[in-house]
């Protein structure tokens, strides 16, 4: 059992560092969008707010991804379609809606991030 808990830990470490490379790689590009990978964003994105316990609305991925709400909101109906994602309505505000992983979206996270391996 332990073994697992070492393994999350070291996917969500793997997660973390990804991320904020392809935020500094973003960052140094300034204005030019010219790397587009929105659903590995979303995906990135949504893991980490799990692991974190945390709940992210549709309307933060679109800002988070930095690309037109548009091509975010056919990225997460593709996502839930696929079975990797799925919109929850927030009880207490009608407007907002949370998107999180499902099983499935979380097994091929920690798939592919085993995959990646750790970054040296």
């Amino acid at each position: 059992m332990e073994a697992l808990i070492d393994t999350e830990a070291e996917a969500y470490r793997l997660a973390q560092a990804l991320y904020n490379l392809r935020r500094k790689r973003d960052s140094a590009l300034g204005p030019r969008r010219i790397f587009g990978e929105p659903a590995w964003d979303i995906l990135l994105d949504l893991y980490i707010a799990s692991k974190r316990g945390m709940e992210i609305q549709v309307s933060s991925v679109c800002i988070e991804a930095g690309v037109p709400s548009t091509t975010i909101l056919r990225w997460i109906a593709r996502l839930e379609k696929e079975g990797l994602l799925y919109r929850k309505a927030d009880r207490g505000d009608a407007r907002r809606r949370f998107v999180r992983l499902t099983d499935e979206g979380h097994a091929v996270m920690r798939r592919v991030l085993r995959a990646i391996g750790p970054i040296s």
